[in-house]
Order: C-alpha cells, then structure tokens, then sequence
C-alpha cells in the first residue's frame, strides 16, 4: 500500500456504505471494472448534476413511492453524487470487507445507471496485505450489510473502527492483552515442559477431544507405536498421536518410518514437549505432507484455547 492511500485513509471524514446492487447484481462487474454503481435508471441525470433534488423527490412520489421512502431514495442518490474523493467506500462480498475512494466524477452507462470511477482498485486487503475477512470484524460494522437500501452513512464510532482496522492499528487495551497473552504462553511453556509423560499425553488428549477429534482406544500405556487413535465425526478424517516428553532426531525419524507405512490414516501428529536439539532439525527431517510436528510453544497455544491452564496448574503444583 502506497503512502498516497495511508494519507488518505488518515483524511477520511465521512465512511459510506453501498449495496452494489439489489442482491449484489452489480458486485462483480464494479469489482472487475473498479467502479461505484447504482440503479436508479429512471432518475434524470441533469436533476443530480444541477443539485435539483427536490425535482427527484418529486419523480419518486410520481413513480407511487410514500413521502418517507422518495425521501429516503433522493438522499441515497444525492450521496452518490455528493461525495467527493476523500471518502472512503465499503461493500461486502464472498465473507469480505471491500473499499475504495472514488473520482468525483459521475457518469451514465447506457441504461442510465449512475457510476463513479474507483481511485486505483476496490481491495480487500488491509494495509499490512491481510485479508479484511468479515468473521474478523465487530458486529456492529458488519450488520451495515444487512441495510436495505442502497447507500447509508457509517456512523463515526465505526468509521474509526473500520478505519483502524484497514491500518491495522490496535488500541492500548488490545496491545496489553497480546502481550500479556505472549506472556502466559511463554510461562506455560516452562510448565508443560515440567510435565510427566503420562500427564502430557492425558493433556494431548484433552486438547485433541476439545477439537472435536475423538479418541479410538486408550491413551498411551503399552500400545505399539501410537499413544492416540483419533477419529473426526465431523471430517471423517483419522489420525494418529505420538506423544514424547524427551526425543531425539533418531527416534523421531524411526517414528516418520512407521507412520509412513501406515496409509489408512488421513493426518499424523508428533507432539513433544523437550525435544532434543532444535525445532528447525525436526522440520527439515519431516518430508510427509500430512505429519504434524507440535512443540511446546503449540502445546501451550492449544491448551489455552481449550481452556486446559488450570488443568496444567493442578498438574505441576
């Protein structure tokens, strides 16, 4: 992303949203041809241009539209043609957000639908090349979506928020998290290396069941080879779990033998907590696609997702 677009972003007064489109019919021609699109074919050209909006109300009503709604259209379209290049312009698409900013200039297609040249290309990507996936964004930007008209005002709260999120810029609070987080998963790191085999495999296992994977047999004990069977109801995906506290390049590529010569599982997974040597030894050993090497770092990441820390505390007190 250019300094151009930085500084344009830190210039944005005013956020408006569009509905390319009743039921997004006109989304993938404004994507590929970067431009801003609405209907409303039948209203004059010239009225907009020459600011005549009361003469647009007026068709509206004509056209059996209440008092209200040929309100409500004339001011969607005299945003349309209103808004200049510093505003930022948002849709959604395929579980995306998209903006652009716009030239100032409006023109007609044939059918006299109303279009505005995109400045550059609509992007889906934050500044930083993220994907700006809809699942990843508050409530309360996303549900602009569900707007059933063609353009509305994001309010100021959200313009910000939406602003942030393309700079990918993070409040005090979100940054004392994070760390705070980096900080418990490297003191949890110490303790699950302080863990015994049989209650690291017990702690594999709940993780794994708190995936939704679920176990084929019992854990660990004598069982050749495999500390875990796993089946996933949902994939129907099976697995195989070696778990080791201490192991060593020798024993880890015995294990990728073995496993190699087991072609009725979908995915392998090697967890162990204190490996001998380092982690990058392992990865270059690893040439099977679908064998998963966990260390500790992970194993610590998993058990705080699955809510499995006080578990551990119990574990090592």
């Amino acid at each position: 992303m250019n300094m151009n677009t930085t500084e344009k972003l830190n210039k944005v007064e005013k956020a408006l949203f569009i509905k390319l489109g009743k039921g997004g019919e006109f989304v993938e021609e404004c994507l590929q041809k970067n431009i801003l699109k609405i209907g409303f074919n039948n209203i004059g050209h010239d009225f907009c241009l020459r600011n005549e909006w009361q003469q647009v109300r007026n068709w509206f009503i004509k056209d059996g539209h209440s008092n209200g709604t040929a309100t409500n259209f004339t001011n969607q379209v005299k945003k349309f043609y209103q808004a200049d290049e510093n505003v930022l312009w948002i849709t959604f698409h395929n579980q995306r957000l998209y903006w652009c900013f716009s030239e100032n200039e409006v023109s007609l297609q044939e059918d006299n639908a109303k279009i505005r040249n995109v400045i550059g290309e609509w992007s889906c990507e934050d500044i930083k090349g993220g994907t700006l996936l809809s699942n990843n964004l508050g409530g309360h930007l996303t549900r602009t979506q569900s707007f059933r008209g063609t353009i509305c005002s994001i309010a100021e709260a959200e313009k910000n928020y939406l602003i942030k999120k393309i700079k990918v810029e993070q409040s005090n609070e979100i940054r004392e998290v994070e760390k705070s987080l980096g900080m418990l998963k490297d003191k949890l790191i110490l303790l699950i290396k302080t863990l015994h085999q049989k209650d690291l495999e017990i702690l594999v296992d709940l993780i794994f069941r708190g995936g939704g994977w679920q176990r084929v047999g019992a854990v660990g004990g004598v069982q050749e080879t495999i500390d875990l069977f796993l089946f996933h109801p949902i994939s129907g995906e099976t697995a195989v779990v070696q778990t080791k506290c201490g192991t060593n390049l020798a024993e880890f590529t015995e294990y990728k033998n073995k496993f190699a010569e087991m072609p009725d599982y979908d995915r392998f997974f090697y967890v162990m907590s204190k490996p001998q040597g380092k982690p990058e030894q392992y990865i270059e050993k690893n040439d099977m696609d679908n064998l998963h090497l966990y260390f500790s770092d992970k194993i610590a990441e998993l058990s705080i997702n699955a809510g499995l820390i006080d578990w551990i505390l119990k574990k090592v007190e």
